[in-house]
């Protein structure tokens, strides 16, 4: 083995990239791109939904403010768009693979969560959990797409990854 093809090794590895052992595994780069898109879909949809659902929220919680009951969005936005380049950073260092999962947990439990909330305090809490949860598996997915596919295929995939949130695209086996 030369002597870069060493560095690059111990590089990707450093990185959560894939070594040889990795690359030998079985994993099928069509299963991490519908995987990764997935969760891309999951906090875009997040956003969307409670847009649309917050005048039936409001009813809810029909003792609230506009002001209050605006911080329900806010809130994501703003925590979500805070912490992506921290969160895929943090990843990058430790594990893409790690991070991704921990942002799908962190993400669905508090989504959850979200439904048990009995005033909007306690809802604009979880949805700041769903932010950080979002923060962690959208950047962490790229970086797991980007490791899947060989560079020729990275542009396919990257953008096959791009439009995820059209559901079409999901299921139309671009990079196949």
């Amino acid at each position: 083995m030369t002597q870069l093809t060493s560095i690059t090794r111990d590089l990707r590895a450093r990185q959560g990239g894939s070594t040889a052992k990795e690359a030998s595994s079985g994993v099928r780069p069509q299963a991490v791109l519908a995987v990764a898109c997935a969760g891309v879909v999951l906090s875009s949809l997040d956003l969307f939904i409670v847009n649309v659902a917050l005048p039936q929220i409001a009813r809810s919680f029909h003792d609230t403010n506009l002001g209050d009951l605006s911080w329900v969005l806010n809130a994501y936005a703003i925590v979500f768009a805070a912490l992506l380049v921290p969160a895929g950073r943090l990843a990058d260092r430790s594990s893409r693979r790690g991070g991704f999962l921990l942002g799908v947990a962190i993400f669905t439990v508090s989504s959850a969560l979200c439904a048990t909330a009995g005033n909007v305090d306690v809802l604009v809490a979880f949805r700041v959990a769903q932010a950080v949860g979002a923060a962690l598996l959208v950047p962490t997915s790229l970086g797991l797409v980007l490791m899947a596919y060989t560079s020729e295929r990275r542009g396919c995939a990257v953008r096959s990854w791009a439009a995820s949130p059209r559901p079409s695209v999901l299921s139309s086996g671009v990079c196949s």
